[in-house]
């Protein structure tokens, strides 16, 4: 993208007597042209519940983000992430403006985990943006597991050696919760080197779906850790503002 203007990010309050700040942002897009970023309390939210939709100059809602944000809470969960199906997968990139809104909302608001539940397609997406995996169950831990296990290319025998062990662990003491929490620590490690050396490699992730979604985190540590791709991605879409 080639943007020479800036536009600038307008943080409101949505009350005095409330902590909570929402954000609003113009975007010029290459490909879409003029587009406007705004946040909202969704209509169902009981006063919790958040939407950003992104929007183009003819009102056209292009993409949208559901999360929560409780006054004076640390943490915020993503809810769900929607670009509209004609965008997907065609250079527009909404998702990223999407992902960019709520790093800011992040930021302003002093968050420090920001939560989702991954659709299995769209993990590789997530941890692009610095989202690790962060699951807590059981199930979803050995799903995972048996993805690695079963992905068949000799770049990633070792990853596959390393979930068999652990599948095979899961197994030795099964009613030991403690144990189990532990094996899924050691999973969600695996997994994030599994994806990172993944997406070293330009669109190798299309071959190496994953069959279950997850949980997966996004800390203020590991935003501010990698400030400066934020800051690249800032620059691209013509956002004026920098961590």
């Amino acid at each position: 993208m080639n943007i020479n203007k800036f536009s600038p990010v307008l943080i409101k309050k949505i009350d005095p007597k409330d902590a909570r700040k929402l954000c609003s942002l113009s975007v010029n897009n290459n490909k879409a042209g003029a587009l406007n970023v705004q946040i909202r309390e969704d209509d169902y939210g009981n006063g919790y519940r958040f939407i950003t939709e992104l929007k183009n100059k003819c009102d056209k809602l292009l993409g949208k983000e559901v999360f929560t944000l409780i006054d004076k809470v640390p943490e915020c969960t993503g809810l769900n992430i929607i670009v509209e199906p004609e965008y997907r997968n065609r250079h527009y990139y909404f998702g990223e403006i999407l992902r960019l809104t709520s790093i800011i909302e992040m930021l302003e608001n002093k968050i420090k985990t920001f939560e989702i539940y991954s659709k299995d397609s769209a993990i590789f997406f997530h941890s692009k943006f610095k989202f690790e995996p962060a699951i807590k169950t059981y199930n979803d831990r050995d799903y995972a597991l048996n993805t690695v296990i079963n992905n068949k290319s000799g770049k990633y025998v070792d990853f596959r050696r390393r979930a068999l062990a652990l599948l095979n662990a899961t197994q030795r003491r099964p009613n030991d919760k403690n144990y189990q929490r532990e094996l899924c620590k050691k999973t969600n490690i695996l997994l994030k080197e599994y994806i990172q050396r993944i997406l070293r490699k330009h669109g190798e992730y299309k071959h190496h779906p994953f069959n279950n979604g997850m949980r997966m985190v996004l800390t203020d540590k590991n935003i501010l850790k990698n400030k400066e791709f934020f800051n690249e991605l800032f620059r691209k879409h013509g956002i004026d503002y920098q961590i």
